[in-house]
């Protein structure tokens, strides 16, 4: 995986999609040139692997996985940090170099100019090195495909509406309008479908489409931390069942458990799995599990330790860091309403010292002891984007929107004794099996970058934010767009609520 960050890094010099105007007049003598890339198997490598590495870069970017997807749902508490407490109060506009950065979806955009460079460029490279061999190329390509569907349906959460970029850009750059995100969403469901049939369930080399070793690393080496087939059929499932077509996102969820024998995905081993307090391996943000479907790495194996840009940045303190108090925490009375049940185990894994005023979000806590240093901790815990436990509760949600309601309940309740609570009653509507199923997300994933696009799918902003419905239809639970992003693009039109 060191070839991620090396990837990027040529990628960046070979084709500048920084660069929407000249900014250098002047031959560089020491970048690699676009003619001198794109010629051989090394290049291939690079290029579709710098894919993955500007993704991780955007998700991690001032922790923008969690920015988007935690901080406005009210779990958290901000202890002074003034941009985060702007955060939590949907206050989108306010003028903070963190603000800036997450409500500019460029970097976003770098990915998706890559995948779109890496599609164009990567079909050429066996003719040019008979060392890539075709089939190769394929799941290069069919990788390449899954990142670009992702990214794209990652956005439409985030902005709704977004430009539509499909082709590498030729000289400068063209000003795009806002497509309309369903028109989107169908072509990152394309995308997807289209990888998947190209994709192993594992690349462990047992399946047809990748045989013997990949890259010479075998399947433990890549477990959840490649696109595969499975990945792209969660992707499928959460795209249709944004668009609110609950069937289909079931029959692409049952096309991953009937091939369970194939992928392997099963629940987390143990409850103390979730996370391990040491940070070692088998834990869910440890990552590389069974139960770990897509994520994206941090490793200290392959150097990709960091300070910041994950949440444990935010989250930790003294002993664990060396700072008094943590940017944010959940305070007891919100844990306990939470975790109302005292059976439930995850009230003791996911938090610690809660005798305290500030009780310390534990979930996420991947500190990495081999790397000495008494002024500085390192992160290791891996972006984890799909898990099998939020797989199954999106299936018990599509049982219950297609009126299956014993199903749903069956399903909720297989995740709800293995964390030692009771079952739902069989006399449960599916009105209340739906509520049930959002808390029980809640309590699953919190931290993990899911709660505030669940309370937009359920439709449950207004009751956990300041917005109201008639925020939420004049784009309100949107983010706004950067003003650099608007300067840059005079065709793009912001929401009638962050006019």
């Amino acid at each position: 995986m060191r070839y991620i960050w090396i990837g990027s890094l040529m990628c960046l010099m070979a084709t500048g999609w920084l660069s929407c105007k000249k900014m250098l007049d002047v031959d560089s003598t020491r970048a690699v040139t676009e003619e001198n890339m794109w010629k051989s198997k090394n290049d291939a490598w690079a290029g579709s692997f710098a894919t993955y590495s500007l993704l991780r870069a955007a998700m991690a970017n001032e922790n923008a996985y969690w920015a988007y997807g935690d901080m406005r749902g009210g779990d958290f508490t901000v202890t002074k940090r003034g941009d985060l407490q702007a955060l939590r109060s949907n206050q989108l506009t306010s003028n903070y170099p963190a603000m800036d950065a997450w409500r500019d979806w460029r970097r976003f955009y770098a990915v998706i100019a890559q995948c779109n460079l890496a599609l164009s460029k990567l079909p050429g490279i066996p003719d040019l090195d008979n060392r890539y061999a075709r089939s190769e190329m394929k799941l290069d390509v069919a990788q390449v495909r899954f990142i670009r569907a992702f990214t794209y349906f990652y956005i439409v959460r985030v902005w709704g509406d977004v430009p539509l970029i499909k082709e590498p850009f030729k000289g400068e750059f063209t000003a795009s309008t806002r497509e309309d995100w369903n028109k989107v969403l169908d072509f990152a469901m394309n995308e997807a479908t289209a990888a998947a049939k190209d994709l192993p369930w594992k690349f462990d080399g047992t399946n047809p489409e990748q045989q013997g070793n990949y890259r010479g690393q075998g399947g433990s080496h890549w477990q959840s931390i490649l696109a595969t087939r499975g990945a792209c059929y969660n992707l499928m499932a959460h795209i249709a069942a944004w668009k609110k077509d609950y069937a289909t996102a079931l029959q692409h969820i049952n096309t991953i458990l009937d091939n369970k024998a194939r992928n392997s995905y099963e629940y987390v081993t143990n409850n103390d799995q979730i996370v391990a307090p040491s940070g070692t391996s088998g834990s869910t943000f440890r990552g590389r599990t069974n139960w770990n479907i897509f994520q994206l790495d941090f490793n200290i194996d392959h150097a990709e330790i960091s300070t910041t840009g994950q949440l444990e940045y935010w989250t930790l303190r003294y002993p664990d860091v060396p700072k008094a108090e943590a940017e944010i925490f959940v305070t007891k009375d919100s844990i306990l309403n939470i975790y109302s049940n005292s059976s439930d185990v995850r009230a003791s894994i996911f938090f610690t010292d809660m005798s305290s005023m500030q009780p310390m979000f534990y979930k996420l806590r991947m500190l990495d002891g081999a790397v000495r240093n008494p002024t500085l901790k390192f992160f290791n815990a891996a972006i984890v984007i799909f898990r099998y436990e939020e797989m199954l509760l999106l299936r018990a949600e599509c049982y219950a929107r297609t009126n299956n309601v014993a199903a749903a309940r069956t399903e909720l309740n297989l995740l709800r004794v293995r964390r030692y609570i009771e079952e739902v009653p069989a006399t449960a509507t599916k009105e209340q099996v739906l509520d049930l199923i959002l808390e029980e997300r809640r309590r699953e994933l919190i931290g993990e970058g899911w709660r505030w696009f669940d309370l937009m799918s359920y439709g449950k902003v207004p009751a956990y934010s300041r917005l109201s419905n008639a925020d939420v239809q004049n784009g309100g639970a949107y983010w706004p767009m950067s003003k650099n992003t608007i300067g840059l693009n005079p065709q793009l039109t912001q929401y009638s609520f962050w006019k």
